[in-house]
C-alpha cells in the first residue's frame, strides 16, 4: 500500500504541470523547449548515471530482463498485427505500435525512487539500457516502413541516422560503456550529472501534465481503446505471469509491474510528428493512458505487494 501511495506526489506534479499550462503560468509556447530540455539533457543524465552505478550481473538480471522483454514484445507485436489485419493506415498502425510499446520512463523512475529505493532504481536503469534503444529502434523502423505512399528511398540510412542521434539511446550506451570499462568518474563530473538527473524527474512530470489535452478524451475509436488496454492491462499481465513462473524476487516483480503498467511516453508524439506517423492519434492514446494510469498503477502496485509477500 505504501508503494501505491507513492504515486500521489507523481500525480500532484502531473496535475501541477497541467494547471501551469492551462492557467497561463507558463506560456504554451515555452513547453516544447521544456520538453526538449528534459528529453535531450536531463533524462539522458539520469539514465547515464543510474546505469553507470548499476550491477550488471547477468545471472541476477537475466530472468528479469527476459520477463520484461517478453511482455513488451508480445504487446507490441499484437498491436501491430491487429492494426495491419484490421486495415488501419500505415501511420495509424505505427502510432498504435508506439502506444502499446512505449512507457513513460520519467514517471517510472519517479515512482520507483519514492517507493522502492536505489536497488530497484538500479535494476530499472539497467533494463532501460536495453529496452529504450530497442523501443526507439523498433519505432523508427516501423515509422519508416509504414509511412504512406511508396517506401522512402534510403530507408536504412534514415533509420541509422535517427538511431545514431537519439539522446536516450546514446546515454544508455554511454552508461553501459562506462560501467563495463571500470573507469571511475571523479566527483566534479558525477555531481553535475546527478543534479541534472534530480531535475529530470520534476521537469518530466510537469511536461507530462502540460501535454494532457482534455479535448482528446472524448472519442469512440476501437483502435485508441485497444492501445490503452494493451499498455495498462495486457502488458503487466504478461509480465506478472512470466515473473511468477521465473520466481523473480519481490523487488524485481514490483519494479517490473511498474514498468509494464506505466502509461506511454510523450516522446512518441514527437517522433510520430517528425517521421510521418499519426501524431494526433498517438496523442489521444497517450492522454487516456496517462489519465487512467492514476487509477490503474496503484492497483498494480498493491498487487505487486501481495505477490511479493
Amino acid at each position: 500500500m505504501s508503494a501505491a501511495l507513492s504515486i500521489l506526489p507523481v500525480i500532484a506534479l502531473v496535475l501541477l504541470g497541467h494547471l501551469a499550462r492551462r492557467g497561463g503560468l507558463i506560456a504554451a509556447a515555452s513547453w516544447p523547449g521544456i520538453e526538449q530540455l528534459g528529453y535531450r539533457v536531463l533524462f539522458p543524465a539520469i539514465l547515464l548515471t543510474s546505469i553507470y552505478r548499476s550491477d550488471l550481473s547477468l545471472g541476477r538480471l537475466g530472468p528479469y530482463l527476459g520477463a520484461l522483454a517478453l511482455a513488451f514484445a508480445l504487446t507490441g507485436g499484437l498491436a501491430l498485427l491487429w492494426a495491419l489485419r484490421s486495415g488501419q493506415s500505415g501511420p495509424r498502425a505505427s502510432s498504435l505500435f508506439q502506444g502499446a510499446l512505449r512507457f513513460n520512463s520519467l514517471l517510472i523512475l519517479a515512482v520507483a525512487a519514492q517507493a522502492f529505493g536505489p536497488a530497484a532504481l538500479g535494476d530499472l536503469a539497467v533494463a532501460f539500457a536495453f529496452l529504450i534503444p530497442a523501443f526507439n529502434i523498433s519505432a523508427i523502423v516501423a515509422l519508416t516502413l509504414l509511412s504512406e505512399g511508396p517506401r522512402p528511398t534510403g530507408a536504412a540510412r534514415r533509420i541509422g541516422a535517427e538511431i545514431g542521434r537519439n539522446p536516450m539511446v546514446l546515454s544508455c550506451l554511454a552508461g553501459l560503456a562506462l560501467n563495463l570499462s571500470g573507469v571511475a568518474l571523479p566527483d566534479w563530473v558525477m555531481s553535475p550529472l546527478d543534479w541534472l538527473g534530480q531535475g529530470a524527474l520534476a521537469v518530466g512530470l510537469l511536461a507530462v501534465g502540460a501535454g494532457i489535452e482534455p479535448a482528446r478524451l472524448w472519442q469512440r475509436d476501437l483502435a485508441l481503446w485497444l492501445g490503452v488496454w494493451l499498455r495498462l492491462a495486457l502488458c503487466p499481465v504478461i509480465f506478472l505471469g512470466a515473473a511468477l513462473a521465473l520466481g523473480l524476487p519481490a523487488g524485481q516483480l514490483a519494479s517490473g509491474l511498474l514498468a509494464t503498467a506505466a502509461p506511454g511516453a510523450p516522446v512518441g508524439y514527437i517522433l510520430a510528428r517528425q517521421m510521418g506517423g499519426d501524431a494526433d492519434f498517438y496523442a489521444a492514446i497517450f492522454t487516456w493512458q496517462t489519465v487512467l494510469a492514476a487509477l490503474s498503477l496503484p492497483l498494480w502496485l498493491v498487487l505487486a505487494g501481495f505477490f511479493g509477500a
